[in-house]
């Protein structure tokens, strides 16, 4: 359906460049380039909506008292012919063998193969409805969203950034993808499906354990299936002749909340079925307040190229006075831990060398005897 409703605004695109070729006057006008814009955009608003016509699933927190009792539970699960293991991972927020070990877990009263049945976020959103591709990223409820032309078309579990490295809220967008990445700060990391969107804070989707929790270092962790769907699926940024990025040319991202930390609960658990919590966004998405994020969490060596530095240097303050960051928390300092293992071995190396260098100069009493 999506595909369709791609190709109609192509459609309306193509004939309008055509039709421009066709006239009379060689250069296009901007008053004509406006109205093929507005022709395209037009087409868009007679798609079809993707209406939340699913039925309604309740959810029950389900405690264990021991191992065996998981164990049985899970296995009168796995039997059921429409059993999804994916569906308990989305609503649980961490992956399978975590779900294999809690102590409680949110299962559902029906399964189905899709996740969109039980997204937290509408089927429609509707001031995205012109916008081709945009990303939701819920804090709050540790999941996420992808839209097109307004339609919901990925709903999938995330982990985001621990309370001393949160993944602040604001509108970032996709800029570079890399199919495996040693992470910049400690490159004993590896990160598949890596999708940055914020170059100088390192922030990025990518395929890491998702333990049910904020648990990144400002990372938007993935299972590995919904990591790749990203990779493949979104657009990076545009770059000039030059080989510039152009600014706002990938995919939009907004994080439109932040994690209660401190709290005793995961917000998540406390759904009671799939109608009772839809996430309210944002009226104007491409309007959306631009990040916070603190200086402290941006390398030493990079911050001198920062284009706003003053905004990077009052954003913890700011983010303390918006609740955010919660008093008394201490933010962890971006450290390259790369750099360090570097100095550590090159310190190593010199050692070493002047050991043998000592050795080399300490002459063997007994063949000193012999020389004599």
């Amino acid at each position: 359906m999506l595909k369709l409703i791609k190709s109609i605004a192509y459609i309306f695109l193509i004939f309008s460049l055509i039709f421009n070729f066709s006239c009379s006057d060689s250069e296009v006008t901007d008053k004509q380039d406006n109205l093929n814009k507005e022709k395209v955009l037009d087409s868009i608003d007679l798609l079809p909506k993707f209406l939340d016509t699913f039925p309604k699933i309740n959810y029950n927190l389900i405690k264990f008292n021991n191992n065996t009792e998981r164990k049985n539970f899970l296995d009168s699960l796995s039997k059921l012919p429409n059993f999804n293991k994916y569906v308990l991972v989305t609503l649980n927020r961490k992956q399978w063998s975590f779900v294999a070990g809690s102590s409680e877990i949110l299962v559902p009263d029906q399964f189905f193969d899709s996740n969109l049945p039980y997204s937290i976020f509408p089927t429609y959103y509707e001031a995205a409805s012109k916008i081709p591709q945009i990303i939701i990223v819920s804090n709050r409820y540790q999941a996420m969203a992808a839209y097109e032309y307004g339609n919901l078309v990925k709903f999938s579990p995330v982990n985001s950034g621990k309370e001393k490295t949160q993944t602040y809220p604001g509108k970032y967008s996709l800029i570079f993808r890399q199919r495996i990445r040693h992470s910049s700060i400690d490159s004993n990391w590896v990160l598949n499906y890596y999708f940055n969107f914020h170059p100088q804070a390192g922030m990025a989707f990518h395929e890491f354990t998702l333990p049910g929790y904020p648990a990144s270092h400002s990372c938007v962790r993935m299972m590995m299936d919904d990591a790749k769907w990203v990779y493949d699926w979104g657009k990076q940024t545009k770059v000039d002749t030059s080989g510039h990025r152009i600014d706002n040319t990938g995919t939009p991202v907004l994080i439109v909340d932040h994690y209660p930390f401190g709290a005793e609960f995961r917000p998540w658990i406390q759904i009671a079925n799939n109608k009772d919590l839809k996430v309210q966004l944002p009226d104007n998405p491409l309007e959306f307040d631009e990040p916070l994020i603190p200086i402290i969490q941006i390398p030493q060596e990079i911050r001198g190229s920062l284009v706003n530095r003053q905004r990077f240097e009052i954003a913890e303050d700011s983010l303390r006075k918006l609740g955010i960051i919660r008093q008394g928390i201490v933010i962890t300092p971006s450290v390259n831990f790369n750099k360090l293992r570097r100095q550590k071995e090159a310190e190593e190396r010199r050692k070493q060398a002047e050991l043998e260098k000592l050795e080399q100069q300490t002459t063997d009493p007994e063949q000193e005897e012999g020389m004599q």
